[in-house]
């Protein structure tokens, strides 16, 4: 690709994220089919602009696409958290994430181990990397929406706890199957440590930024050192606690910057200083330019998977198995969660599975932990849930928004940039 048509995908991208945006919110039509069909147009299978090749070298960079997307949408949910709101749903979050998370492990792995002739450990693998919800589409997704602040805050909080999740629960059953063994006790402790850790790391991280800027008052470019140390504190939170803290440690660090006001009056004395409204605008014209394109990357990286017949059938299964546990655990808890439709509504939907899946699908195969068939399979079986459960909570979007009825409270809403995310 020479750099004119390099230029030329770049500028289509940013119109048709903009339009695609525009059409969201004025119509609801989902968008982010939109973007992540226009990344397999791109691809080798349709246009060919982006060749066999290129697309193969692009695959191969994307835990650094995931961990970038995920830092930008991270610090913006957070930025747009309200902390009292999280305060007061933050049980009810981890107990809605909890329960999905083992609920979609347990149907997952039913249908490996009766359906696919899998072995347990095989099948609870597949399940734990399918078991977490991708805050790269589900924040995006659910900001946009006229929903509570409660069911908002619930959602994101699920979306950054399965993440730290899906990895910690995936890489304890990839080494119980290359090795035989491991130690459970470790591996609980060192996922709850992950959380406490990312977290503290996210809150003094942005307290002292917020004093470090009230030394700089008046000095330019605000914004551009914020994402810097953003970046810095996610960094060291995913080295010191493993791959999936700094997500924890990036929405710790936004929540702490959006609710300078409502910090406690010691510590605003003891920091002097309150977040100025231009990062956080500047901030959310990043995140539309960052969630474009991880959308089109989505795609494109999607258009390269080889899928067989049988990937797609198990994909299909799964999906509906994934619906199907999301319907028992919103259907059963939905009631204490929240006690609005919309908000239930949203609760079923939001389940896409996003490039973390990805990821952690690529590893079983690559460290030995499961034959090549198998391997293979985990590979196709996670590209088609991730495409299907992405089409559901677009899909969803609309429906709630036409259908839904009335928000519970529309007050309790975070912070949004009006016509972007």
């Amino acid at each position: 690709m020479d750099a004119q048509t390099l230029l030329l995908v770049i500028s289509a991208s940013i119109f048709i994220g903009f339009l695609a945006n525009y059409m969201f919110l004025r119509y609801r039509a989902p968008d982010v089919l939109v973007l992540i069909f226009f990344g397999m147009l791109l691809g080798p299978g349709a246009l060919g602009i982006i060749d066999q090749n290129m697309a193969n070298q692009i695959g191969q960079v994307s835990t650094y696409v995931a961990a970038v997307a995920l830092s930008i949408i991270m610090l913006q949910a957070g930025m747009g958290l309200k902390i009292r709101v999280v305060l007061t749903t933050f049980n009810k979050a981890l107990i809605l994430t909890l329960v999905a998370f083992v609920v979609s492990i347990v149907f997952t792995t039913i249908i490996g181990v009766t359906s696919m002739g899998w072995g347990l450990g095989e099948s609870m693998l597949l399940g734990s990397i399918l078991g977490g919800t991708s805050g790269a589409i589900v924040i995006p997704l659910v900001n946009a929406l006229d929903v509570s602040g409660n069911v908002k805050t619930m959602l994101i909080v699920e979306s950054a706890v399965t993440d730290v999740l899906v990895i910690a629960v995936a890489m304890a059953i990839i080494a119980v199957l290359a090795s035989g063994s491991t130690n459970l006790a470790e591996v609980t402790i060192d996922t709850i440590s992950a959380f406490l850790v990312s977290g503290i790391i996210g809150l003094l991280g942005g307290l002292a930024w917020l004093k470090i800027l009230s030394l700089t008052t008046g000095q330019p470019f605000p914004y551009m050192i914020t994402l810097a140390f953003m970046l810095l504190i996610f960094a060291l939170s995913d080295l010191m606690v493993g791959s999936g803290g700094g997500a924890i440690a990036a929405l710790a660090f936004g929540l702490t910057l959006g609710n300078s006001n409502e910090l406690p009056q010691v510590i605003r004395r003891q920091v002097g200083y309150s977040c100025e409204s231009k990062i956080i605008d500047f901030h959310d014209e990043i995140s539309f330019f960052v969630r474009t394109f991880f959308f089109i990357y989505l795609g494109l990286v999607l258009s390269t998977v080889a899928l067989a017949p049988v990937d797609i059938l198990a994909g299909v299964v799964i999906f509906n198995m994934i619906v199907l546990g999301r319907m028992a655990v919103t259907g059963s808890l939905g009631r204490w969660l929240c006690k609005n439709r919309k908000d239930r509504l949203t609760l079923l939907f939001m389940l896409p599975r996003g490039l973390s899946a990805a990821v952690m699908a690529s590893l079983p195969l690559s460290l030995g932990a499961v034959g090549g068939e198998v391997g293979n399979m985990i590979g196709g079986i996670t590209a088609v849930v991730i495409l299907l459960t992405t089409c559901f909570a677009s899909i969803g979007a609309y429906v709630i928004e036409k259908y839904g009825g009335r928000s519970e409270s529309a007050h309790e809403s975070s912070h949004e940039a009006p016509g972007t995310y």
